[in-house]
């Protein structure tokens, strides 16, 4: 999206509130999709309505899911866990999976590394893996960063809804290379406008002026509201 006037409100699908940033389902489906097939056992993580978990079983996947409050869970999923991920998996969920879901969780965990870990110890032999997380090196927090020392998705107001844990693209891949996790598909879910009028202050007139001049100089991920991998265990495809 080149140029959008006011603010960037959150999507439905299938009637679920999707509870994630604008296109981001939608974006993290599209990298998924050729990877998938009916009939896989998939294993949605914080899946909060379950707006990306009903897509999951439109394609003819078996869904389960776990979350916090699983009153709130709207898709037509097989099983339900209600599971606190920052006390671990443990064996609170029976079986393996062909695909774990983990959009928009990691950066809301104490400990990134157990996380990660108890995902790939619930894949099948060739399971997937599909991530993301709030990208802090897009040019939008990079521009935060310089004049505010925050990072976007990380303000104030992200951490009093659980916002705890920003994480780069550097300690991502560090860590799937330590749990031997290997990168199938890296990319951006989520629009973030290049231009982006919502209101006028200082930052909003530097955002929209002298930072697209900066923009053709970076360098790194710098696109995208959050980032996307695409992940299996090491030597091992879909």
């Amino acid at each position: 999206m080149l140029i959008k006037f006011g603010d960037l409100k959150q999507a439905e699908y299938a009637g679920i509130q999707e509870m994630a940033a604008y296109n981001l389902h939608k974006d993290v489906f599209d990298i998924l999709k050729k990877w998938i097939k009916p009939g896989m056992r998939a294993l949605d993580f914080g899946c909060g309505q379950g707006a990306f978990s009903q897509r999951l079983v439109d394609a003819g996947l078996s869904v389960d899911v776990c979350d916090l409050n699983t009153e709130q869970i709207k898709a037509n999923v097989k099983n339900r866990y209600k599971i606190d991920l920052n006390m671990g998996v443990q064996d609170n969920i029976p079986g393996r999976y062909d695909l774990i879901v983990a959009l928009e969780i990691i950066e809301h965990l104490h400990n990134p590394w157990m996380y990660l870990e108890d995902c790939r110890s619930l894949l099948s032999e060739g399971g997937l893996i599909i991530l993301s997380t709030p990208n802090i090196s897009n040019f939008v927090s990079r521009l935060r960063f310089c004049m505010r020392g925050t990072l976007l998705a990380y303000e104030k107001n992200d951490l009093a809804h659980g916002h705890i844990t920003p994480l780069s693209y550097i300690q991502l891949e560090n860590m799937f290379d330590f749990f031997k996790l290997r990168i199938l598909n890296k990319g951006y879910a989520g629009t973030i406008p290049f231009f982006h009028f919502y209101g006028i202050t200082r930052f909003t007139l530097l955002r929209n002026t002298i930072l697209p001049l900066f923009y053709p100089f970076m360098s790194g991920p710098k696109k995208g509201r959050a980032l996307v991998y695409l992940l299996s265990k090491d030597g091992e495809g879909a």
